[in-house]
């Protein structure tokens, strides 16, 4: 009798050879984790160690577990008729189904490295499980003439909480060596070799990096699960993380990996285990290649032209619903037509996809949400398959199109309508239903059985009647889609043009208060206001009576006053109606009209009066008193005369305007007129020559209702003009607000919203990211606020230890309170209110910030007066808002060079610490906050920096007023740095002294 032999080499056979590559091997260990009750599952890519880790938090083994079925090729404790019992499931969690059944998923990680260190602990009630680890060197598999029983491979059980040491890990690696060195007799060497070589440089030291890696499963105190550490690394694992071939496109990793469970589909389930795959690229700069925002979420389903939602009968059947450009949801029908009445053999099965319009001016998305979703759907668009909520692959990857949709699309755009990269969707099905969809070895797809073939011809014969029904002309369905298609692109094209229209005038408006700010901080305009008086004055200075009559002398006033008015137009700029400003422009404009009204009211209106009084004081000088009066009758009358021409100018040009508008409006009426006349004749005559007498009623009829049908279309299509017309006569005509006021109102709201929704975005991720951080850092801050507490013990025997001490709890608070601006921490420790000196901040700056003072020569001037000052405040209230204050100071001394205008040599570089008249003051030497400025550096979001968040002065504010205190901005002075004021509460007892 003869018995099968098992070569070690099956298992290298069914593991790296069997799986296609590393994503397949990773989404398959993903599924493990899975099956094993695991809430998370976590892969860290370290590249520079060429080191990957995957944990989960699964149920574990123990050793008898991983002895038989870990280490057990093709079991079929899985199979509902397998001879090992199934693994536990967690009585924690609703039971889950079954994703792998052939016991050789786990062999997929042999794809990921050649060797591998496996930690595994059982969850049990009472946490009294040990830790089990084996070290597996995955060559020893294919080494020729060895038999799987020739192998043994190093295990080792510890006490449960605790992870292996460098030391059980070299011993483990000396046990495999000489487990090897006894096969060199009947095996090739050289390969034996080459695993010396690998293990004896294999150093990983689990319980060292316990506390390096990032947050993930852990198996210390309770932690239990699966942990894999893998090194050296399959080199293709770094070419699937990074390489897409083209920008638009996915990285095979997440193309394998994105959409694990169902999360794209309003309402879907909730998942049993959240994926996440860190790519670690060196100096602390890591990303999760597949988190949530690289994904397609419900929302985007639900903003996208089309949804479909329905479920195919066990008979092939479609039933649903469908939105077309988010109208009303309708419901319809598919009907297979190779039903014949019988069951399929694929079972029933749901579809739910969304569909983007290929072509912006057709699509009712805004152009840029069109634009990242048109590039979303071209790296991982696509119809994704589930099975029991968890992905099939490659199903779903853009670049296979298992309906051929995509070719269908070449042979007629317009007759097969749905392009493949346009879509996204879920195809759902479940083990229980779809049986006979039976996976691949290989795990890349199902088999071409015949309920596959089957499955495929209904989802295609779908797609085809679909587009039918409601996506191509002369469907029975699909007037609403074109023309809701033909309303958007008459609607993108009217904002094209709109905006073609308002950016020149935009553009126009900027470069105009550039040049205002620009003249403003040459002091321009107050120079050329002072020129024209000086020059005025010197003038009427140097005449005596008798050198000039009083016609001369009220020419020379015209001419002042003409000359300072012209000053006055060249700082006037006039903002352009009906065009929105964006928030830039809003804060530009907010600030020009601070600083012209700075102008008007003190050099323009002063200069007026001062050539006024030279006119007056020359006028009695020169012994013009007696026609002082005539004079100014003459100059009003003239002023007058001009005023009055410039108003008759514009009212002809008003009504030049409305005379053509009036010509333009007569016109069309009668246009419309003259065409309705000559359709009706025409049918008229049609009526005549196709309504013979001996026609019978019925098809009199029909030519009667065809005629009459065309002189309706062409008569509601006149009074539509005809109506619009008249709605723009009447909003003109009515008082209210204007058009283009409306028009103004509307675009600036619309540009603050989108400005707001951005801003709210970009603090939405902030807070996800300080969510993150807080939850990774609670415990630290409490053993932290602990130890310190312990250490006031000490510091009240000893004085040395309490400046010590004192210093690290003033640090410590300054921490503490940063953290508290964006997440609840307890804030107990040193959160009482002390007496603060000016001297003590100003230590406090320069320990903190020496370094940077030294490195940018920067000189801090601390006066007496600071030193000496004196307020009751919390030091994480005050310590803080003084280091972003100096911290902007030592930037823009150093980075604003390039704004100072009109020095002939380098400033020195100088904050100075001052308090004047009871406020603390932090001035620099730097270019100052600039006019158009001034209104702007304390609101959310803005900033002069190159990647600022134009946070620091928002919240320093909000945080200082809190507590009473107020922060404010001197106004801009040319030759001068920032100066900013805080004013400290107004019951504050304190006072300066002299």
């Amino acid at each position: 009798m003869a018995k099968f032999g098992i070569g070690a080499r099956a298992i290298d056979l069914l593991g790296r050879q069997q799986v296609a590559g590393t994503p397949t091997a990773i989404s398959e260990l993903f599924k493990n984790a899975h099956d094993a009750y695991a809430k998370a599952m976590v892969v860290d890519f370290y590249r520079v160690r060429n080191l990957v880790i995957l944990r989960d938090d699964g149920m574990g083994m123990s050793r008898k577990d991983f002895e038989t079925r870990w280490l057990t090729a093709a079991t079929d404790s899985k199979r509902a008729s397998g001879y090992l019992p199934p693994p536990d499931t967690d009585p924690d969690q609703a039971p889950r189904p079954v994703m792998g059944e052939k016991g050789i998923g786990r062999l997929a990680i042999a794809v990921l490295g050649k060797q591998v260190l496996v930690l595994t602990r059982k969850k049990t009630t009472d946490n009294s499980a040990p830790l089990v680890a084996a070290l597996l060197h995955w060559d020893i598999f294919s080494l020729p003439n060895v038999q799987l029983s020739d192998l043994e491979i190093p295990l080792r059980e510890i006490k449960g909480g605790t992870l292996p040491d460098q030391t059980m890990i070299s011993d483990m690696v000396e046990e495999a060596a000489r487990n090897l060195e006894a096969l060199r007799r009947q095996t090739d060497a050289s390969v034996i070799d080459d695993i010396l070589t690998d293990l004896r440089a294999f150093e990983v030291d689990p319980a060292a990096l316990a506390d390096a890696v990032m947050p993930g499963p852990d198996l210390r105190s309770d932690g239990h699960g699966t942990h894999f550490y893998i090194s050296p690394t399959n080199e293709t694992l770094a070419l699937d993380v990074d390489e897409a071939g083209d920008e638009d496109k996915a990285t095979p990793m997440q193309k394998a990996l994105l959409g694990f469970s169902n999360t794209m589909v309003p309402g879907h389930d909730i998942p049993p285990m959240t994926t996440t795959f860190r790519d670690h690229k060196g100096g602390g700069i890591w990303d999760d290649i597949i988190g949530s925002n690289n994904f397609f979420s419900p929302e985007d389903f639900e903003k996208s032209d089309h949804q479909v939602s329905g479920t195919f009968d066990e008979f092939g059947q479609f039933s649903g619903t469908i939105e077309v450009f988010g109208g009303e949801k309708r419901p319809f029908s598919i009907h297979w037509p190779n039903s014949r009445a019988q069951e399929t053999r694929c079972g029933p099965f749901r579809l739910s996809f969304a569909y983007v319009q290929g072509k912006a001016n057709e699509s009712r998305l805004p152009r840029d949400n069109w634009a990242e979703m048109i590039e979303k759907l071209n790296r991982i668009g696509g119809l994704y398959l589930y099975r029991d909520n968890i992905r099939i692959l490659p199903y779903g990857d853009s670049d296979y199109d298992f309906l051929d949709i995509e070719r269908r699309r070449t042979k007629s755009a317009g007759y097969y309508f749905f392009s493949y990269r346009r879509m996204f969707g879920v195809i759902e099905t479940t083990r229980e239903e779809n049986s006979k969809l039976v996976e691949k070895a290989g795990r890349e797809g199902f088999q071409a059985n015949a309920a596959y073939k089957e499955f495929r011809n209904i989802l295609e014969n779908f797609f085809i009647q679909l587009a039918a029904e409601f996506f191509r002309e002369g469907g029975a369905s699909s007037d609403e889609f074109l023309a809701l298609r033909q309303e958007n692109a008459r609607n993108f094209e009217i904002l094209r043009k709109r905006e073609r229209q308002i950016a020149s005038q935009r553009r126009k408006l900027s470069d105009g208060l550039s040049r205002f700010f620009e003249r403003m901080q040459e002091n321009a305009y107050e120079e050329a206001a002072r020129c024209v008086v000086a020059e005025i004055e010197a003038q009427l200075i140097s005449f005596t009576e008798g050198d000039v009559d009083a016609v001369e002398v009220r020419r020379l006033e015209k001419k002042a006053l003409a000359d300072l008015n012209a000053v006055s137009e060249q700082s006037r700029i006039t903002r352009p109606r009906a065009v929105g400003l964006t928030k830039e422009l809003s804060r530009q404009w907010a600030s020009y009209e601070v600083q012209r009204r700075r102008l008007e009211e003190d050099v323009y209106a002063p200069s007026f009066e001062r050539i006024r009084e030279s006119f007056v004081s020359a006028v009695e000088r020169l012994g013009f008193a007696s026609q002082a009066r005539q004079m100014a009758y003459e100059t009003i009358s003239e002023l007058t005369n001009e005023r009055e021409r410039y108003v008759r100018k514009l009212s002809s040009e008003v009504r030049s305007d409305a005379d053509g508008f009036h010509e333009r409006a007569v016109q069309l009426t009668k246009d419309s007129i003259r065409t309705v006349r000559s359709t009706i004749e025409n049918k008229l005559t049609d009526f005549e020559r196709q309504a013979v007498a001996n026609m019978d009623p019925d098809a009199i009829s029909r030519v009667q209702a065809a005629i009459e049908n065309e002189i309706r279309q062409e008569t509601e299509k006149q009074a539509e003009l005809l109506r619009t017309l008249a709605d723009q006569i009447a909003s003109v005509s009515v008082d209210g607000p204007l058009n283009d006021e409306l028009l103004t109102a509307m675009e600036t709201d619309l540009e603050a919203r989108r400005d707001r929704e951005e801003q709210s975005m970009r603090l939405a991720q902030m807070g996800q990211a300080v969510g993150i951080v807080h939850h990774e850092f609670s415990a630290a801050i409490r053993s932290v606020r602990q130890s310190v507490r312990r250490l006031a013990t000490w510091a009240d025997r000893n004085d040395k230890f309490r400046v010590v001490y004192n210093d690290l709890t003033d640090s410590y608070a300054h921490l503490d309170s940063y953290l508290s601006l964006f997440a609840p921490l307890n804030r107990g420790l040193s959160q009482t209110k002390r007496l603060i000196k000016g001297s003590d901040i100003a230590s406090y700056l320069i320990e903190l910030l020496g370094d940077r003072f030294r490195r940018h020569e920067v000189e801090v001037i601390v006066t007496d007066r600071f030193k000496e000052f004196e307020v009751e405040s919390y030091v994480s209230t005050l310590y803080p808002a003084f280091v972003n204050l100096v911290d902007n100071a030592i930037y823009w001394l150093e980075h604003g060079k390039h704004l100072r205008v009109g020095e002939a040599a380098p400033k020195e570089k100088t904050i100075t610490l001052d308090v004047e008249n009871g406020a603390l003051i932090v001035s620099d030497s730097g270019p100052g906050v600039l006019p158009d400025d001034e209104l702007s550096v304390f609101e959310t979001g803005f900033s002069r920096k190159p990647g600022g968040s134009g946070l620091g002065l928002s919240i320093t504010r909000d945080v200082l007023e809190r507590e009473g205190f107020r922060l404010s901005l001197a106004p801009y002075e040319r030759g001068q740095g920032a100066t900013f004021r805080i004013e400290v509460p107004h019951d504050d007892t304190s006072e300066e002294e002299a």
